[in-house]
């Protein structure tokens, strides 16, 4: 039976991150390189590319790098540059965007992926890109099963990628310039100054009706949607978070790993993409590590529950209420009612809403009038019980009884993930032995070694039998070739045969050949080692890009403008009224903050007189409601 394969995409920071996400069972992780990756503060240096891919191979783990945010023509020498380098450190896929890349070398083996800042919103742009050669596409996050499936539908030829946890950018993503027009930070640059997650106000005819993060979603969380997605056809499940630390990788990948395993022992049509067996020393909780509390508004059409307009910050799982605050000396006493199950741990963090001053209220500073996180570290648990917890914390702590508690550091779960064997990750293989004899003195050793996903290797060594070397005995041939190459490979079946009785050799040679042997087989290059990505070429009547005219904002440089003009698009918005809406929106949104706060115009309510401030500037709000999309004006 030909299973389908099943990828679960992981980020990675750096190579720990990488590592981490390896060891907890990914079978693909996106890191950045050293340059225009989407990520400036989450860039990294060749070499480590090169010891992630050494890894990553052990295990059919593909490594994707991304390139993808729009290029400078002063710069477009450089990311080819960047793109040899990649390539000898072994990279299996580019994630790209500037549309300047398909007309580069790409060397043999190097898949392209189209990354979701290439807003592939429609058919026709899935069509043209997979012309371009793109094997697999990064879906817009707003998209739905329905939307997903007619991708499927339309080119079965390109694998679909969705996110499946992580954040959520309110912006429909490569279109989205608040953050630029504000603060000169561009997102499709990688500087994003996330201009969503700010407090704001939002007006109806001058008239304040709501303050808060209003655009501050909640986190993605699809893992219960497994099967609708597959039957949609997505095929690669993509955790966010290139930003994250090295804990929050190996828990969110070893819990949707998990989520995945688990579909897969009950529909064998499936299987992962990777191999290797995963052992994982600790129980994957997604409420263990960052997130904003999690939704599946946007897959499911329900715009209601995507908000959290609290704070954009990490709360935590509920842990309490306090009951009092006490000082003593140096510390204050808390005295907790707990929630739950819990048991708090010394250095646990926890955390707090505190509510605005009364006084500040009406403050112009937006800032000022919103709840903010506080929080505090555990010194240490004097008292516990199931119900109630008496805790000690350094310094004064401004509590008052009634204060909901949250808990988002775990100590003894982070200790968990810090120890060294929190994870393992091993490929087992069989190792044949046999001593073959040639003609006279002369013999052959023979170490033959396959691996579970059916990579072979032999080696072979002559040598000369003679009795004053002295003959290796059985059990200390079995005990060396017995050994493991790294804790990265464990023997599954050993088998010795032939003349063992005459093997006159070194036990070095034997244990160097059972080195080479079990390194040309478990150690491998590029996963899709046959991919061959064919440049445009800029010449009459060839592609046709879906759109007559492009935002100018997302075509920097020269080669790129030549490509949209030789696919029959002008780069330029004119004046049109749709064409003038796409050219002053700085954002464009599914989610609407007309439909949450007012009356969406379905429902019969007026959309025209919003507005909304943030970062001291006052925008307009236009909706698009026959598309469904929520649109900011600069003017």
């Amino acid at each position: 039976m030909n299973r389908t394969k099943l990828e679960l995409l992981a980020p990675a920071k750096d190579y720990q991150s990488a590592k981490n996400a390896i060891l907890c069972g990914a079978d693909a992780v996106f890191i950045g390189g050293p340059a225009f990756g989407a990520r400036a503060d989450a860039t990294n240096k060749i070499e480590d590319i090169k010891k992630v891919c050494s890894l990553a191979h052990r295990f059919g783990v593909k490594v994707h790098v991304t390139l993808n945010t729009l290029l400078y023509d002063e710069e477009l020498k450089n990311a080819q540059d960047i793109i040899y380098e990649l390539a000898d450190a072994g990279i299996d896929v580019l994630i790209v965007q500037d549309l300047s890349i398909f007309t580069f070398d790409i060397p043999k083996g190097i898949e392209l992926h189209a990354s979701t800042q290439c807003c592939i919103d429609t058919v026709d742009k899935l069509r043209f890109y997979a012309s371009l050669g793109v094997t697999q596409v990064v879906l817009p996050r707003e998209f739905t099963k329905d939307q997903i499936r007619e991708f499927h539908e339309a080119c079965p030829s390109v694998r679909l990628e969705a996110f499946i946890l992580g954040a959520l950018c309110v912006g429909v993503s490569g279109i989205c310039h608040i953050s630029d027009y504000l603060k000169g930070r561009s997102a499709n640059r990688g500087s994003c100054a996330q201009i969503c997650r700010l407090p704001m106000q939002l007006f109806h005819n001058g008239k304040e009706i709501a303050v808060g993060h209003l655009l501050s979603l909640k986190d993605n969380y699809l893992g219960d949607h497994l099967d609708e997605l597959l039957s949609a056809g997505v095929t690669s499940f993509k955790i966010e978070g290139r930003l994250k630390d090295k804990n929050y990788v190996a828990n969110t990948t070893a819990f949707v790993s998990s989520k995945l395993d688990s579909f897969i022992k009950n529909n064998d049509q499936y299987e992962r993409a990777s191999y290797g067996k995963t052992k994982i020393a600790f129980k994957a909780d997604l409420d263990k590590t960052f997130n904003r509390g999690f939704t599946d508004g946007l897959f499911t059409d329900n715009k209601k529950v995507l908000p959290f307009s609290s704070t954009p910050k990490f709360l935590g799982p509920k842990i309490g209420t306090v009951v009092s605050v006490k000082r003593r000396g140096k510390e204050s006493e808390i005295t907790v009612k707990l929630a739950g199950k819990t048991v708090l741990n010394n250095g646990d963090g926890l955390t707090y809403l505190k509510e605005s001053d009364s006084a500040l209220r009406n403050s112009i500073n937006i800032s000022e009038r919103v709840p903010s996180v506080d929080g505090f570290r555990i010194n240490s648990v004097t008292e516990q019980n199931p119900k109630s917890a008496v805790i000690n914390v350094f310094g004064r702590v401004n509590l008052t009884s009634g204060t909901v508690l949250y808990r988002n550091l775990d100590a003894e779960f982070e200790k968990t993930l810090d120890s060294k064997n929190f994870a393992q990750r091993s490929v087992s293989y069989d190792l044949e032995c046999s001593v073959e004899h040639k003609e006279g003195n002369l013999y052959t050793l023979v170490l033959k070694a396959k691996d579970e996903s059916m990579n072979t290797a032999c080696e072979s060594l002559d040598f000369e039998y003679s009795s004053e070397l002295g003959i290796i005995s059985p059990e200390k041939l079995k005990a060396t070739l017995s050994k493991r190459l790294d804790e990265y490979s464990l023997l599954n079946n050993l088998t010795i045969t032939g003349e063992t009785d005459r093997l006159s050799l070194r036990l070095s040679s034997v244990n160097e050949l059972r080195r080479k042997v079990l390194t040309a087989c478990l150690d491998h290059d590029r996963v899709n080692a046959d991919s061959l990505f064919i440049p445009f070429k800029f010449e009459s009547d060839t592609l046709r890009y879906p759109k007559n005219n492009i935002d100018s904002r997302l075509v920097l440089n020269s080669v790129s403008k030549r490509f949209y003009e030789a696919c029959g698009s002008k780069v330029g918005l004119d004046d049109t009224p749709s064409e003038s809406l796409e050219k002053n929106s700085v954002m464009t949104c599914k989610f609407c903050l007309i439909n949450e706060y007012g009356t969406c115009s379905k429902l019969g309510g007026k959309v025209s007189g919003y507005t909304l401030s943030v970062s001291g500037k006052t925008f307009k709000i236009r909706v698009d409601c026959k598309k469904c999309f929520m649109h900011i004006l600069s003017e």
